[in-house]
């Protein structure tokens, strides 16, 4: 072989793995895109922050406590998604004297801004007013969004979806631990005692046994175990057991050996 014909050779090697580097390094940070990073929360690849999953929490528990079906929690998640982004917003934050994080108006008689301020206030106050509307559970979703809300453009509600159906799956467990929350260290750390009333008042479950650095809740399953994941960071929660899978703050969902017949949360130390 020439050194030209050499050289040639030797270029296109040198090219081959060039390419099969960036299309190896490709495919890892493809199979990252799917797992939350920071301090951050996924579900469906859909990604949320930490303070818009402890939203959404209270908001499927709020349909979970009324017994209504899934659908419920779709439709309000979608709300919620185009009219807050799932944030409490404030007075003075949205259009005219809406508030909250549906954006409801106490000059429509929604109720005063103290109530409206409260999530699970606003989001009962939208199933009350959904489940009145006549075949709420088979039309278009983004038309039973519009017949409560009432809103200046209400197709605006469809583009959300997908998205509000991949946090109801993960929510209400109807997908098994899928909703993953990572982050590097929790913002607080509660008592076992006040995660316990907060859990109480957010969901439909029996009282919790606690001990000094955990909470189990026994006869519960997936939306509760998704509760704990949605507001560790708030409340400094370390990990959450339930079934075969583990949750840990820095590294979210793993398949155990061991199951758990309780959902059990261990708080931070």
């Amino acid at each position: 072989m020439s050194t030209g014909r050499r050289i040639g050779a030797a270029i296109v090697v040198v090219a081959l793995v060039a390419v099969g580097a960036v299309l190896g390094l490709r495919t890892v940070l493809d199979s990252l895109d799917s797992v939350p990073s920071g301090e951050s929360c996924s579900a469906g690849g859909y990604q949320l922050d930490t303070q818009q999953a402890v939203v959404a929490s209270q908001m499927v528990g709020v349909v979970l406590t009324r017994q209504l079906p899934e659908r419920a929690a779709v439709l309000v998640l979608m709300a919620g998604l185009q009219e807050s982004k799932l944030r409490n917003l404030g007075a003075g934050d949205g259009d005219r004297d809406s508030v909250g994080v549906l954006q409801q108006r106490p000059s429509q008689g929604w109720g005063t801004i103290q109530q409206l301020s409260d999530v699970h206030f606003a989001t009962g106050a939208f199933l009350t007013a959904l489940v009145k509307v006549p075949g709420w559970q088979t039309m278009p979703s983004a038309d039973a969004v519009q017949a409560v809300q009432i809103s200046a453009d209400g197709n605006a509600y469809a583009k959300h979806e997908p998205e509000a159906q991949a946090l109801s799956d993960a929510f209400t467990g109807a997908k098994p631990a899928a909703l993953n929350c990572v982050f590097p260290k929790p913002t607080v750390v509660a008592t076992t005692a006040q995660v316990a009333a907060q859990i109480v008042a957010d969901l439909p479950i029996a009282t919790p046994t606690t001990s000094a650095t955990s909470i189990s809740v026994a006869g519960a399953s997936w939306p509760t175990a998704a509760w704990f994941v949605a507001n560790g960071d708030r409340l400094g929660v370390e990990s959450v057991a339930y079934a075969d899978r583990t949750w840990t703050r820095g590294k979210g969902w793993r398949t155990t050996t061991a199951g758990s017949g309780a959902v059990v949360a261990t708080m931070h130390q």
